[in-house]
């Protein structure tokens, strides 16, 4: 139980800070739009929504990153390192973005009254992301489409979207270092106290 929550704790430290944070989506997450994020751009709106949500764990953060000249984008960011996977995570995800979603058209109708019920008017992208470093491989649908019952009669009507999965197993401490940053560094850290070892 201490090592669980050292983990959460060093895992807080990376999601919580916004310079970690934006060297995180540099790092692992292949999408151009992303690379020229500052530290500025970045707003934590986990306070909000962790008490909404009966399963949330002290780790999960909620982002909200202002794009320049584009509309705002929400980053879900979910920690996994029990020593099972979590088959639950796809519909966990499905939830947050509800929320997010939600919260997002209730405060743009605060500011233009009505502005959601407009044909012009769209719901920002939501990215979520689940950071995983237990031991077993990751084994869980990252679609959760297929997390549904009769997919195929019913694919149409049923949520489709992916989660981006940062797997830590999947890197070499070389992959890691490569990065170089402070990022890396503080990652290379807590696998040397947790006694977890890399990919060879």
């Amino acid at each position: 139980m201490a090592i669980y929550h050292a983990k959460d704790n060093s895992f807080k430290l990376i999601l919580g800070n916004h310079e970690l944070f934006v060297e995180f989506l540099r790092d692992f997450i292949s999408i151009d739009l992303l690379k020229d994020i500052q530290p500025e751009d970045i707003e934590d709106l986990t306070e909000r929504f962790l008490p909404l949500f009966q399963n949330a764990q002290d780790s999960d953060m909620v982002k909200r990153i202002n794009l320049k000249g584009e509309a705002p984008l929400f980053v879900i960011a979910i920690v996994e390192h029990e020593s099972q996977v979590n088959y639950r995570s796809s519909f966990k995800l499905l939830q947050y973005i509800t929320l997010v979603l939600d919260s997002y058209e209730k405060d743009a109708n605060r500011e233009t009254p009505g502005i959601s019920a407009t044909r012009d008017f769209r719901y920002p992208p939501v990215l979520p992301v689940i950071f995983y470093d237990g031991k077993a491989p990751w084994t869980a649908e990252k679609n959760f489409l297929n997390r549904t019952a009769l997919n195929g009669l019913f694919r149409k009507y049923i949520p489709k979207f992916e989660y981006e999965l940062v797997d830590l197993n999947r890197y070499t401490r070389e992959d890691i270092l490569r990065f170089n940053d402070m990022l890396s560094f503080i990652m290379l850290i807590d696998k040397i106290e947790t006694h977890d070892g890399f990919r060879s």
